[in-house]
């Protein structure tokens, strides 16, 4: 049975409802700023120039899979918020002109610098970590002490999910992800740190929402 794309929005704003008052009532910590930095660069370096989709990330990916035989993501972090809470994962041209309809509204409904915290809240890392919460305790890492290496690996099992077994072969992806969202964030800092704290500022009002509610 078909879903309208009315209904599909309604119970995307549903789900995001629920899942601020999931956040504000755990007493699990957020992800940091750091986590959200690595996921920028990583995943959507335009992040801030763009309302949810990407254009020139679009156009880039049609050529390379039109004229040049490789496929190219093109996903921004909302598009990417989208599908994991939809579930929607055909590859089909329908299901994708859906999502980038609802990657817009929903950036214009949730604030730029709260997206990334949610979707690292609600993220896939692997086997037995299907959520923010659920990675942390399995890979035994504290958000509020850990160091910028195992936090950019965390992010970097979001592209790399980690199996149940896993081997010498994904642990050194794994760890070269790391290293490269590391490099990433280091030569973007001057970029990154217009908005750095517009970001700070957003973890730090929902840990404080968190202390008072």
């Amino acid at each position: 049975m078909q879903v309208s794309i009315k209904s599909q929005w309604q119970q995307l704003c549903d789900s995001i409802d629920k899942l601020e008052q999931e956040i504000a009532r755990s007493d699990f910590p957020s992800p940091t700023l750091q986590m959200c930095e690595f996921l920028i660069v990583g995943e959507d370096r335009r992040f801030y120039l763009h309302p949810g989709v990407d254009p020139l990330a679009l156009c880039r990916a049609i050529w390379k899979t039109l004229f040049c035989g490789s496929r190219q993501g093109a996903s921004t972090i909302a598009m990417q918020f989208v599908r994991t809470i939809t579930g929607c994962y055909e590859k089909t041209l329908k299901r994708k002109l859906v999502e980038i309809f609802l990657a817009v509204c929903l950036s214009k409904r949730v604030p730029k610098n709260r997206l990334p915290i949610l979707y690292l809240w609600i993220g896939y890392y692997g086997w037995r970590m299907n959520n923010f919460r659920q990675a942390c305790l399995r890979l035994q890492i504290d958000p509020q002490a850990v160091s910028g290496f195992e936090a950019a690996k965390l992010v970097a099992r979001l592209k790399y999910p980690e199996p149940r077994k896993c081997d010498a072969e994904r642990s050194r992806i794994i760890h070269n992800r790391g290293l490269h969202l590391i490099r990433l964030t280091n030569s973007m800092n001057k970029h990154l740190r217009l908005y750095r704290g517009k970001l700070n500022g957003t973890i730090q009002n929902c840990n404080l929402s968190r202390k008072t509610g």
